[in-house]
């Protein structure tokens, strides 16, 4: 007598978490601090003369993404699974609204600020170097980068920690300098008349949005849920810390 035997699925293996709180937390910085953050300032200047009024839109983007990293904390949290927006619209509402979600993030949402930051590394370097081509700058730096992240994950993780730090310190160096400036502008962040008609203006609404675009990557732990180690904790505090640094910053 034959006897059947019912086969059991083999369970799919699950993705070795590799990447700790620091290199969570410097993807999240490194991923706002970028093209936005240093191109930006000159589309706002346009109809903006105000410090002040420019600090309040810097402190009012920043409050926005910090809003959306604790969302986002939340979300993660109770949904620890990488894919941001496309795992949690696909678990919370539908699969249909993930998947189109994924596919705009895929085509639009991550290629476009690649090749925009791209092209502005290829500017820069053109200009510092005073050779080359803008585009086969932008090409290969895009390549450089890609290649250190499709190795093993702890050299991607070394190689976002290096230069995440830094970039924050070439930043430091930055304001630093700036007190060494013998001719200073006579610039003041202090409220004046006018600032509050300012804020609530056409042009306020406008360079917010460019404002929006620097902050973009808030979110960016999220997306890699699946690899990081400890998500429920690490996730969260990666995203709150790495928007509060770049607002302070």
């Amino acid at each position: 007598m034959t006897t059947l035997v019912e086969a059991k699925p083999i369970p799919a293996e699950r993705p070795r978490r590799t990447i700790g709180f620091v290199t969570a937390c410097g993807i999240v910085v490194a991923n706002i601090i970028g093209t936005g953050v240093f191109t930006s300032l000159g589309f706002q200047l346009v109809d903006i003369q105000s410090g002040f009024v420019l600090l309040m839109l810097w402190m009012v983007g920043g409050v926005v993404a910090l809003c959306g990293a604790l969302c986002y904390g939340e979300l993660s949290a109770a949904l620890p699974r990488s894919g941001g927006e496309y795992h949690f619209l696909s678990k919370i509402y539908h699969p249909a609204l993930g998947f189109m979600a994924g596919f705009v993030s895929a085509t639009v949402g991550f290629a476009a600020p690649i090749a925009i930051t791209a092209m502005a590394f290829g500017t820069y370097c053109q200009g510092v170097l005073g050779s080359g081509s803008p585009v086969l700058l932008s090409f290969g730096i895009v390549w450089v980068v890609a290649l250190f992240h499709l190795g093993n994950p702890q050299v991607g993780s070394a190689f976002q920690n290096l230069w995440t730090i830094l970039k924050l310190l070439l930043i430091a160096a930055l304001i630093t300098a700036g007190f060494f400036v013998p001719q200073k502008q006579p610039i003041s962040f202090l409220p004046a008349s006018g600032d509050a008609a300012s804020m609530c203006s056409g042009a306020f609404a406008v360079a917010l949005f460019f404002v929006m675009y620097s902050y973009s990557g808030w979110n960016a732990s999220s997306y890699i849920t699946g690899e990081i180690k400890k998500p429920e904790k690490n996730v969260p505090r990666s995203l709150l810390v790495g928007t509060v640094m770049v607002m302070a910053t």
